[in-house]
Order: structure tokens, then sequence, then C-alpha cells
């Protein structure tokens, strides 16, 4: 599995606590069993740096396309780690 960085983003919540949320694209490589073709399946992550907090959904769909959208889309609302699965599931049933 690869991944590549999309953005940083601060979030600040209460008086004095600030996070920062790094949004990100995960590229795994897969081959068709009964055609060998080599496909690229792409997911999205999310982590809390100040936290630890990380949480990835794999194989979203095959499209980089969309899949920018997508974290573009989850980067501008500042969803976390602990809501990103639920976006994602929203996200692909509204597709």
């Amino acid at each position: 599995m690869r991944q590549m960085e999309i953005c940083k983003k601060q979030l600040q919540y209460g008086e004095n606590a600030t996070c920062t949320l790094v949004y990100y694209v995960t590229i795994n490589d897969l081959t068709d069993e009964t055609t060998g073709i080599e496909l690229e399946a792409y997911g999205v992550g999310i982590t809390n740096q100040e936290r630890g907090e990380t949480a990835v959904v794999h194989n979203v769909t095959f499209s980089k396309t969309a899949i920018l959208e997508l974290a573009a889309l989850l980067s501008e609302h500042l969803v976390t780690p602990v809501t990103i699965g639920e976006v994602v599931e929203d996200w692909l049933c509204a597709s």
C-alpha cells in the first residue's frame, strides 16, 4: 500500500484546544486473478496528529478523480478519524 498526503488542516475546538488533521489517499495495487489485469484501488485516511488517532477506509473506488473529490470533501468539512467510516459510507450510497 502506498499513500499520498492531500493536505493538513488545523481544527480549533474549545478555547485553547487545537489539533492537526492530516488527510491522505491510499493506493492498493490489486491483480484480478482471472484476467491478470493489474488495478489500483483508492482509499482515504485521516490522522489526528496530536492524539495519534488514525482511521483508514481502503478500496473505496478505482477512480482517481472520485477519490480526490472525496478527500477534498473530507478536508473541507473537517471530518475526523472518528467519523470517516460513516462519511465514506454515506458518500458511497449517494454515488
